[in-house]
């Protein structure tokens, strides 16, 4: 029984390691922090705002810039896998298509491998994270 468990638990992690492979790391998430010794401007005198500027400026301040972290979430969990098999099978369904695109020329067989393995790497690993 317990050689059963070691060898399920090995198939299990390769299995997570398959996975966590489609999840894109980009530099652009993380923030960098601002030196301590940098120059800071002088701060410009507070003007004089109405009521309506005031609506306005908060307005937009509470609005959110990027994509939740629930798209984020749904994408790592959900689409990237999705992706990744997808990747996998647009590999495999190229061969035939370019044997059968072969007769149109070399301009065919670039169609046929940027819409079965191009379009789905692009979408799978360089899509930023929960951008649909």
């Amino acid at each position: 029984m317990i050689r059963r468990i070691r060898r399920s638990m090995r198939w299990f992690g390769a299995i997570a390691a398959l996975l966590l492979l489609p999840i894109p790391v980009h530099a652009d998430d993380i923030e960098p922090e601002p030196y301590a010794d940098e120059d800071l401007e002088p701060e410009p005198k507070p003007k004089v705002e109405t009521a309506v500027e005031k609506e306005a400026v908060t307005e937009t301040a509470t609005t959110p810039t990027g994509p939740s972290v629930g798209s984020k979430i749904f994408d790592c969990m959900v689409l990237r896998p999705f992706g990744f098999a997808a990747t996998l099978i647009g590999g495999a369904l190229f061969v035939p298509a370019a044997a059968l695109s072969w007769p149109g020329g070399a301009e065919s067989v670039d169609v046929a491998w940027q819409t079965f393995v191009v379009s789905q790497v692009e979408d799978t690993f360089k899509r930023p994270l929960g951008d649909f």
